[in-house]
C-alpha cells in the first residue's frame, strides 16, 4: 500500500460505509436492521455493540493526528506486524469484518435471542461476519490476510501462553482441526457425513476414531473450561480478546466451508420460511392411493409442471411399494427389486422409456393394473383424490395446486421444487428426496459484477441459478455463461480440488447453494444424481474444448483443476 494511502486513509469512514452496504444487503434478505442503530466513534481500543443504547462504537486511530500515529506503531509491533503498511491491511480486512460482526450482535439483540453464553454468541455472530465478508475477497487476498493473522497469532500466543487456544474453541471441532491440518479432507468429509446421519458428538467420534493426537486431546478435554473461562473474562483483556478473534478468523479463510446469510437468517434469527414437512415411507399403500396419487399427477398437470411431476414420482413410489409388498408373483424376486430401487425409481425422464414398465411382467394380475400403461383406465373408481393422499404435505400441495387454496408453506415449497425441477442433475430424484433438499438450500443474491465463485479457491459447494445471468471466466478471459436453471461448482464436488474458474454475476442473480456435506449425503443414497452431475459436466467440458479448439488451443480436461491448455 503506497504511503499517500496510509496518511489518507480514514478507518472509522471505512467502518460506516462497510456498515450501510451491510444494510443494504441484509434488507434483500428481509434482514432489517433497527435504522435508528448508528455507528459511532468509541473511545478505547475495543469495537463494541452497546446492549443499552443500540448503537456499534468504533475504536479506531485517527491516522491524521501524531496521536493516532503514535497508537499505530505501538500496535503494530505489540501484533507482531512489520510496521504502519500491514497493521492498515489488516485494518482494512478487519474493520468490515468487526461491522458485521457487531451488527450480528445487535439483529440477535432485536430479536430477544441474544443470551449469556458470550462464546457462543461470539461464534454466532461470527458466522455471519463470514457470510457478509470472506466471498468478497479472493484467494490471494485471503491468503495474504492469514499470513498476517498468523504472525498475529503467533506473536500473541506466546506471549499469553495459548497455543491452541483458538482451535480448541472454535465453533466446530471438525472444521478447526482441518483448518489447521490436523485432519486431512476425506477425513473431514467422512467425519461430517457420520455426523450428520448420527447426530454424534464430534470430539467423542474423533477420539474413539483416533483421528486425535495426544495432545488435541488434551486441548480438547479442557475445552469447556476454556470455554468458561472466555465468558469469564470476555473483553476484560485487550490481546486475549484480540488472539482469540484473530484465530477464529484465521481459521475461518482457511476452512473450506463458506457460510451464507440465509442460513444465518434462519438458523439465527428464527426468520424461517414455512415449507411444508417431509413425507415419511409408505410401507403398504392401497389401490386406491396408488390411483390417487397417478390422478393427482394428471389433474395437477394444467396448474404446475413441477407439481404434476411431484406427484407422478409419488405415484411411482408407491406403486413400488406396493409391488415389493404384496404385488410379486415370485416373492423372492423382492430381494433383487429392493437392491434395484435407486434404477428404476429414478431412471424417468418424461419420456415413454420407463424403467418400471419392465417389471410389470413380475407383477400378480391384480397389481399390474396399477402401472403406467393401465392405471389410466382406473382413475374413476376413487371418488376423491384427498381422502386416498397419504400424507398432509401432499393434501396441501394438491390444494394449494388445483384448487388455489392460499397457503405460505404450499406456495414456497411448490417454488422450490420447480426450481429443483429445471435443473438436469436433480429432476430424476425421487419426490420424497426432493422435498427433503428444498429444504436445506439456502439463496444468496448477488449484484452485477459480483462473484459467486472464485478461481483458486477451495470450496466443494454446488450452486443452481434460479434468475438472473452470470458469466465464467478463466484468468480474465470470459469462456461461458450460466443461465437460469443451470447448475455450476460441481467441478470442485467432483474432482475435490480448488475451484478452477471464477462465476461472476453479469447482471443482479439469484442463486441457491447445496452445501458440500448435504449434497455428499444425498448422492450417497441417489447415485443417480452423481450420473446427472456427471452428464452436465462432460457436456460443459466438450463444449469449452470445442470453442478452444475453434479459438487455436487445444483443452483438454486434467485430472485436477479443469481444463488445461495443450499448445499446437
Amino acid at each position: 500500500m503506497a504511503e499517500t494511502a496510509i496518511r489518507t486513509l480514514d478507518l472509522f469512514t471505512l467502518g460506516k460505509s462497510a456498515f450501510e452496504h451491510f444494510c443494504r444487503e441484509l434488507l434483500r434478505y428481509g434482514i432489517e436492521v433497527d435504522p435508528k442503530m448508528e455507528v459511532r466513534r468509541g473511545r478505547g481500543i475495543l469495537c463494541f455493540y452497546n446492549l443499552d443504547d443500540g448503537h456499534i462504537y468504533l475504536s479506531l486511530p485517527d491516522l491524521t493526528s501524531p496521536l493516532g500515529k503514535l497508537q499505530t506503531m505501538v500496535l503494530a509491533s505489540t501484533l507482531g506486524l512489520s510496521g504502519e503498511d500491514e497493521l492498515l491491511d489488516l485494518f482494512e480486512l478487519f474493520i468490515p469484518h468487526v461491522v458485521a460482526h457487531e451488527m450480528a450482535h445487535h439483529l440477535r439483540h432485536k430479536h430477544g435471542l441474544f443470551g449469556d453464553n458470550k462464546w457462543e454468541e461470539e461464534q454466532i455472530a461470527n458466522q455471519l461476519a463470514v457470510a457478509l465478508t470472506k466471498r468478497r475477497l479472493s484467494p490471494t487476498e485471503r491468503e495474504h490476510a492469514r499470513k498476517l493473522l498468523g504472525r498475529m497469532l503467533q506473536t500473541l500466543s506466546s506471549r499469553l501462553n495459548l497455543k491452541d487456544a483458538a482451535t480448541v474453541s472454535y465453533h466446530s471441532i471438525l472444521m478447526a482441526l482441518n483448518a489447521s491440518g490436523r485432519l486431512g479432507d476425506s477425513a473431514t468429509e467422512r467425519a461430517q457425513v457420520t455426523q450428520k446421519l448420527f447426530s454424534s458428538e464430534a470430539r467423542g467420534m474423533m477420539r474413539a476414531a483416533g483421528d486425535l493426537s495426544s495432545s488435541m486431546v488434551r486441548g480438547f478435554d479442557i475445552r469447556e473450561q476454556l470455554i468458561a473461562e472466555i465468558n469469564e473474562e470476555y473483553a476484560e483483556e485487550f490481546q486475549k480478546y484480540v488472539y482469540y478473534h484473530a484465530g477464529w478468523l484465521h481459521l475461518d479463510l482457511a476452512s473450506h466451508g463458506a457460510e451464507y446469510v440465509d442460513d444465518f437468517r434462519r438458523e439465527r434469527l428464527g426468520m424461517t420460511t414455512p415449507l411444508l414437512p417431509a413425507v415419511a415411507p409408505v410401507l403398504a399403500p392401497t389401490e386406491a392411493s396408488v390411483i390417487a396419487y397417478y390422478r393427482a399427477f394428471r389433474e395437477s398437470r394444467a396448474f404446475s409442471e413441477a407439481g404434476s411431476r411431484y406427484f407422478y414420482k409419488r405415484y411411482r413410489s408407491m406403486l413400488w411399494e406396493k409391488l415389493r409388498s404384496a404385488g410379486l408373483t415370485i416373492p423372492s424376486q423382492a430381494a433383487i427389486l429392493e437392491r434395484e430401487r435407486s434404477f428404476f425409481l429414478e431412471s424417468w425422464d418424461d419420456s415413454d422409456s420407463d424403467a418400471l414398465r419392465y417389471v410389470a411382467h413380475l407383477a400378480k394380475e391384480e397389481i399390474r393394473g396399477l402401472f403406467p400403461a393401465f392405471v389410466a383406465d382406473k382413475v374413476d373408481t376413487i371418488a376423491s383424490v384427498e381422502e386416498h393422499l397419504l400424507a398432509d404435505t401432499d393434501v396441501r400441495l394438491y390444494r394449494h395446486i388445483v384448487y388455489n387454496d392460499v397457503d405460505e408453506a404450499a406456495q414456497a415449497t411448490l417454488y422450490r421444487l420447480t426450481l429443483l425441477d429445471q435443473t438436469d442433475v436433480f429432476r430424476p430424484v425421487p419426490a420424497e428426496t426432493v422435498l427433503e433438499l428444498s429444504r436445506t438450500f439456502c439463496k444468496v443474491l448477488v449484484d452485477a459484477g459480483q462473484t459467486v465463485i472464485w478461481e483458486g479457491e477451495v470450496n466443494d459447494d454446488v450452486f443452481f441459478l434460479a434468475r438472473g445471468g452470470l458469466e465464467v471466466l478463466v484468468g480474465q478471459t470470459r469462456v461461458g455463461v450460466i443461465e437460469p436453471g443451470e447448475v455450476f461448482g460441481e467441478m470442485a464436488f467432483f474432482s475435490r480440488d480448488i475451484r478452477n474458474a471464477t462465476v461472476r454475476a453479469r447482471r443482479a442473480s439469484e442463486c441457491f447453494v447445496v452445501k458440500d456435506i448435504d449434497l455428499l449425503s444425498l448422492v450417497f443414497k441417489h447415485p443417480s444424481v452423481l450420473m446427472q452431475m456427471a452428464g452436465v459436466l462432460t457436456r460443459r467440458l466438450a463444449d469449452l474444448n470445442q470453442r478452444a479448439v475453434h479459438a487455436g488451443n487445444l483443452l483438454v480436461p486434467s485430472v485436477r483443476g479443469g481444463p488445461r491448455s495443450i499448445p499446437k
